[in-house]
């Protein structure tokens, strides 16, 4: 996860200043971009929160236990993915100062947590305040920057699925069931595609066309 956020911001930061310079005015890519990456990280996330358990069983098993606190963590690599796109306010009208406002007000947030829950739950207190600064660190990011520049993205969806994985990732995290913590990270898959359908469905129409051009120029060298 942190890997793709790594990769897409390298590549999204000179793209949305390419685009602001060249046409302030024009908003739709910053837009589609939210929708594409949103959708594409809660997917990857909640893929991860099923599978979990049979990752960790790739790794050595002293890190077994921490699949446990994994869920809440996810939120870490979501909420920066996506405030990369709806932060862009804040820096094309260059009022960075903001940016140490939130990161100190998200920090101040996740340590009182800290002290609030990790001596009652321990690592997973840890995991849970965490997640609950990232989406602090996201909400205001996106409050400020649209103020600045506005721009439709679409958060009704994105609170939503904001909401479903925090409630996936409370039950699997202090829900021992390991039925119920593969249910509701299921349903909580599903509701994610299902919230962002038009973006699955072009992402499916596009690799099924790729596939058919692929298949085609196969063919024709074969033949």
């Amino acid at each position: 996860m942190n890997l793709i956020q790594v990769g897409f911001t390298t590549f999204w930061t000179p793209t949305a200043y390419e685009s602001y310079e060249n046409n302030p005015e024009s908003t739709g890519i910053f837009e589609k971009t939210s929708l594409f990456i949103s959708a594409a990280m809660f997917t990857l996330g909640m893929l991860i929160v099923v599978f979990k358990d049979a990752i960790f069983l790739l790794l050595e098993s002293s890190y077994r236990q921490a699949a446990g606190i994994s869920s809440f963590l996810i939120l870490m690599p979501i909420m920066y993915t996506a405030s990369e796109v709806t932060v862009v306010g804040i820096n094309f009208k260059k009022k960075t100062y903001w940016h140490m406002l939130i990161a100190t007000i998200s920090a101040g947030v996740n340590i009182l947590g800290n002290f609030m829950v990790v001596p009652i739950y321990g690592a997973k207190g840890a995991a849970l305040s965490t997640g609950i600064s990232y989406i602090i660190f996201f909400v205001m990011r996106t409050v400020i920057s649209k103020r600045l520049y506005k721009v439709n993205y679409h958060l009704g969806k994105f609170y939503f699925s904001t909401v479903v994985f925090v409630v996936v990732a409370f039950i699997n995290t202090f829900v021992n069931s390991l039925f119920l913590q593969v249910l509701s990270a299921v349903i909580g898959l599903i509701l994610v595609l299902i919230v962002y359908r038009e973006q699955v469905r072009y992402v499916f129409d596009f690799a099924i066309e790729e596939l058919k051009k692929l298949k085609n120029k196969v063919a024709n060298k074969m033949n």
